[in-house]
């Protein structure tokens, strides 16, 4: 017999007019067979220039812009201006299946005021994606003088795994575009069988129930049944997951004249500790009868890409230490995998003169050229006045102090812990990253006593001391502003919260 227990309550499948109810849901057995298709759009060159001037007698340029189609889904990039050579750099994500017949089609325009030009198309067969894995080649583009695309595309196939999630979301945060939506981490499978007991229209009449689900901002319903309190509705829908660990499934059961039947709402992270990463099993109604409930399959499958079996930056995130409790009087951050208790071997915490810490990843994106820095928090901050500081950290790549060259977070509030998880990147090789120095300074807001903005400690990296190529989110302790550089203490931990689609230049 299947048994739920969910918001405290458990719920076991009864029978209705002596009926007995099935206790698992029965899904078809394509059901979790889905993949997910991750599109790298990364370059073109030798485009057709479109936009040639003085009559074509000097050649012009294009202002490129791609879009790909598959499985019913439509992206499309942004323009790049006057560039026969454009670099985009845009990943997309699609659900897909391995019916026959499925092309992965890229078609290329230069943007125009009134009529976009056509600059060629090329396609891709899904089978052969869906069977090699990947594929990253060029691409002729067809139907034009010369061009071609430049994409990698990817297969993954969900994986019930909660141990390979933590590696997917620390790949995640480090290879997240600049442009575009956050990567997804996991493909989440929900089955509609039926439910039980709903409550009668007025008059007595049986409702014509329909189920609406709802994840982030992506909506679908079932169909519509016939009148009736115990509809069958025998569907299944998927849905990309960025976060597992603070995503909520909802789930509402209307009437087709729009009355309410029933609700329910299931955390994602209740599916972590389950068998296969999967519920099954009767779920029951809030604001619906005192015995309504819904028979449902949910199951997660990880999305574990070939960076992130390799180890994006060429290491795991599992080990070491975890961060402290903050201290008395503040709330330790929300923040999925990265709230956990100070274990009783970890490295000896600041002393009572130390300004805290300032914890980091430094890598560089050999696909992209770019120097990365994310700032995931501080702990541990020293306080300068009665007030709990406003905080934020702002970074330079030395030697240039220009007004491009500084990079900021956003202010936190009342906090000596405080959370970021932001990006920021900078165009530069890897050979001049290793000759540049980071500095980062913590400083809180100028308060309406003080007026000027608080100095709470600094850092400063030789980037050639720092191994570029791990990946790794490190602690560094912070020193007084007025100190001289000394080589930072570093500390290693294991992977930050997932990092907000938030990108900074």
């Amino acid at each position: 017999v299947s048994i739920l227990r969910l918001n405290g309550r458990t719920i076991t499948p009864g029978s209705a007019n002596g009926t007995q109810r099935p206790p698992h849901a029965s899904p078809d057995p394509r059901f979790g067979t889905e993949r997910v298709l991750r599109i790298h759009l990364l370059e073109a060159e030798q485009l057709v220039a479109k936009d040639n001037l003085f009559g074509g007698v000097v050649r012009g340029r294009s202002d490129p812009y791609a879009e790909v189609r598959v499985a019913g889904r439509r992206f499309r990039s942004r323009v790049v201006k006057e560039e026969l050579n454009p670099r985009w750099n845009e990943r997309y994500e699609a659900i897909v299946d391995d019916i026959p017949g499925q092309d992965v089609e890229f078609t290329l325009f230069d943007k125009d005021i009134d009529k976009d030009d056509f600059l060629g198309r090329c396609k891709v067969p899904l089978r052969r994606v869906l069977s090699s894995r990947v594929v990253d080649e060029w691409l002729l583009l067809e139907e034009v003088k010369s061009g071609r695309l430049h994409v990698r595309l990817e297969c993954l196939t969900p994986t019930p795994s909660t141990t390979l999630l933590e590696q997917v979301l620390h790949t995640n945060t480090l290879l997240q575009p600049p442009r575009g939506q956050e990567l997804s981490a996991a493909l989440l499978s929900v089955f509609v069988d039926r439910a039980a007991d709903l409550p009668l229209r007025k008059g007595s009449k049986a409702p014509a129930a329909v189920a609406s689900l709802t994840l982030r901002d992506v909506t679908v319903k079932t169909k519509t049944c016939s009148p009736t309190a115990e509809p069958v509705w025998d569907e299944g829908f998927s849905f990309l997951v960025k976060r597992p660990h603070v995503e909520t499934l909802e789930l509402q059961v209307k009437d087709v004249g729009g009355q309410p039947l029933g609700t329910l709402s299931l955390p994602l992270a209740q599916l972590l500790p389950s068998e296969g990463l999967a519920l099954d099993g009767w779920f029951p109604l809030a604001g619906g009868g005192p015995g309504s409930q819904i028979l449902l399959r949910v199951q997660l499958g990880v999305l574990v890409s070939q960076q992130a079996e390799e180890g994006a930056g060429g290491v795991s995130p599992a080990g070491g230490d975890a961060a402290p409790q903050p201290p008395p009087g503040e709330e330790a951050a929300q923040g999925g995998l990265r709230q956990r208790l100070l274990p009783s071997d970890s490295p000896p915490q600041p002393s009572g003169g130390a300004l805290g810490q300032l914890q980091l990843t430094l890598w560089y994106h050999r696909d992209e050229h770019k120097l990365v820095a994310i700032v995931h928090g501080c702990r541990q901050l020293r306080p300068l006045a009665k007030e709990l500081p406003d905080p934020y950290v702002s970074l330079w790549l030395l030697p240039e102090r220009g007004r491009g060259a500084k990079r900021k977070t956003s202010v936190q509030r009342k906090t000596l812990n405080p959370d970021f998880n932001e990006r920021f990147e900078w165009d530069v090789s890897l050979e001049e990253a290793s000759r540049r120095k980071l500095e980062a300074h913590v400083k809180s807001t100028a308060s309406f006593m003080a007026r000027e903005k608080e100095a709470l400690g600094k850092l400063h990296l030789d980037l050639a001391q720092v191994d570029l190529t791990e990946g790794g989110a490190h602690w560094y302790d912070l020193r007084d502003e007025r100190s001289s550089f000394r080589a930072p203490q570093l500390l290693l931990l294991p992977p930050p919260a997932p990092l907000a689609p938030q990108h900074r230049h």
